[in-house]
């Protein structure tokens, strides 16, 4: 009869908090399980590290900022010719890409900023405006090839890339314009290119270079 005056057992103490630290990023259109590597460019002074397919000239990752995330989206989403591996493994690798490169040897070749690529921009759309060479004027091959390979190379017929590197040359000034063209058709036709590489790049590949298009 006295059951009420007993003593009420103290509350469950709660669980700890389990740290899961940032979510790992899917891969690109589904290229999961692609034998590849660790690449890296930096832009505006940061890093980022992607996952690249060598075989297939195919981006497999959003650039990642944080090279243990890349490590970890390795380790889950690709392998190397003898299988998968763990994080740790693919972490040295990571270390690889911070100053090195089997895409692009040069450092300034992996290295952009969003200022000088609007620079880069706002001269082209000059040169489509006024018809006149733009003395420099150039945009890194490397940048405009990883993002096709982001895009897995979907860039529609009419704005293809056979002719890019040609038509830099002549809005620069270094090659001459061939009989029948304009300058500013050229420079039309390169900025549409940079307008459907940039369409075609997913995830954050289209947001960190949205200042290509025009």
């Amino acid at each position: 009869m006295f059951d009420f005056f007993k003593k009420k057992k103290p509350p469950a103490a709660a669980a700890a908090p389990i740290e899961t630290g940032p979510a790992v990023p899917l891969p690109l259109a589904g290229r999961k399980g692609h034998v590849g590597a660790i690449e890296a460019v930096t832009l505006d002074g940061t890093m980022y590290f992607f996952g690249f397919d060598f075989s297939s000239d195919l981006v497999l990752s959003p650039l990642i900022a944080d090279i243990d995330l890349a490590a970890r989206f390795a380790s889950q989403h690709m392998t190397q010719r003898d299988g998968t591996h763990d994080e740790a493994y693919w972490r040295e690798l990571a270390g690889y890409a911070v100053d090195g490169s089997e895409l692009a040897a040069e450092i300034e070749s992996r290295t952009f900023s969003t200022e000088s690529l609007a620079a880069a921009i706002a001269s082209l759309a000059r040169v489509r405006r006024e018809g006149t060479v733009e003395p420099g004027f150039a945009i890194e091959y490397h940048l405009r090839y990883l993002l096709g390979a982001a895009g897995g190379w979907e860039v529609p017929e009419e704005a293809g890339d056979e002719d890019a590197d040609e038509w830099i040359d002549v809005i620069s000034g270094n090659e001459p314009l061939a009989g029948g063209t304009t300058l500013t058709g050229i420079a039309d036709r390169l900025q549409a290119h940079l307008n459907a590489l940039v369409d075609a790049a997913p995830g954050n590949w289209a947001t960190k270079f949205a200042v290509l298009k025009a």
